[in-house]
């Protein structure tokens, strides 16, 4: 992708702490305080909403000609003719579970109240166009990761964020070739699409992948665990690949434009890793094969 992500969204270029709030206190929201039963309603409906993802190996990245033919040749060489999601490389995953929807705002308030850290993006929750609490939460890579070890630390199993190969390979239906992960792997704009792409939408409005996952193409773009490395693909781990070592920027996958919203396209986050920014949001994984509570 040459162009820049940012140009998806109008409010990327600008963090949620960065945007001074009206002084009018008639459009203030007030976020109620959760009940001390919400830590466990949010552990119980995020069980329910993990999809497992039955282990494998597939070929990682750009295939070429497929995503040649469905977006058109000049778009895909504008977009794909550079190295980030090249070469196609094979990979062998564990088995684990994915969460169907990207995480909402009501969501991480209540791990915001409980770990009493500030709640994402209070001074935009007056601006309906970009806030509502079933949205996917502003959020930045430091906080996607936090959150997702807290559910951890709450249930004592292995949550996090998805890696680069778990995300792909869950959006391509266990690795096939997929172009989009939506229900038909085509786009079809206020079907399975959003006709917009302007702000985030209100999460699960279109039908989900043949897995059963929401928004994975044409909503947000969700945070993984990987460090951004533009040639780590040339020689990446064949066995569960955890991304570089180090780095400075870290991986997006999703979004809503095409082409960022295909089941291949990359995208590097800013190097603050703590700013909020609409737009930018988190959805976990549980690294095991072993049933959930409610799963049984």
């Amino acid at each position: 992708m040459k162009t820049s992500i940012v140009s998806i969204f109008l409010l990327l270029l600008v963090g949620c702490s960065q945007v001074e709030p009206q002084k009018t206190e008639a459009t203030a929201v007030e976020p109620q305080q959760p009940d001390p039963n919400e830590v466990q309603l949010l552990i119980d409906k995020t069980y329910k909403d993990m999809i497992f993802v039955e282990g494998g190996s597939f070929m990682m990245g750009d295939p070429g000609q497929p995503f040649a033919d469905a977006l058109g040749k000049d778009a895909w060489t504008q977009y794909f003719g550079s190295d980030r999601n090249v070469p196609v490389h094979r990979v062998t995953l564990d088995s684990y579970y994915m969460g169907a929807y990207e995480v909402t705002y009501s969501d991480y308030d209540i791990y915001s109240h409980d770990t009493e850290t500030p709640l994402p993006c209070e001074n935009l929750r007056r601006l309906k166009r970009i806030y509502s609490p079933n949205r996917p939460v502003a959020i930045g890579w430091n906080g996607a990761r936090n959150y997702c070890q807290w559910l951890g630390k709450q249930t004592g199993l292995p949550f996090d964020l998805p890696t680069e190969a778990q995300w792909e390979y869950a959006a391509r239906n266990r690795g096939k070739t997929v172009v989009f992960a939506t229900n038909t792997g085509k786009i079809e704009r206020g079907v399975n699409f959003p006709p917009s792409v302007r702000f985030p939408i209100e999460i699960g409005q279109f039908p989900p992948s043949p897995l059963g996952f929401y928004d994975l193409s044409g909503n947000a773009f969700e945070w993984v665990k990987d460090w951004y490395g533009e040639n780590y693909y040339a020689h990446s781990e064949e066995h569960n690949p955890q991304g570089p070592e180090t780095g400075t920027l870290k991986v997006l996958r999703g979004g809503g434009g095409i082409p960022d919203s295909t089941t291949v396209s990359r995208a590097k986050g800013g190097s603050n890793l703590n700013e909020n920014i609409p737009g930018f949001t988190v959805r976990c994984v549980i690294n095991t094969d072993k049933p959930l509570p409610t799963k049984k």
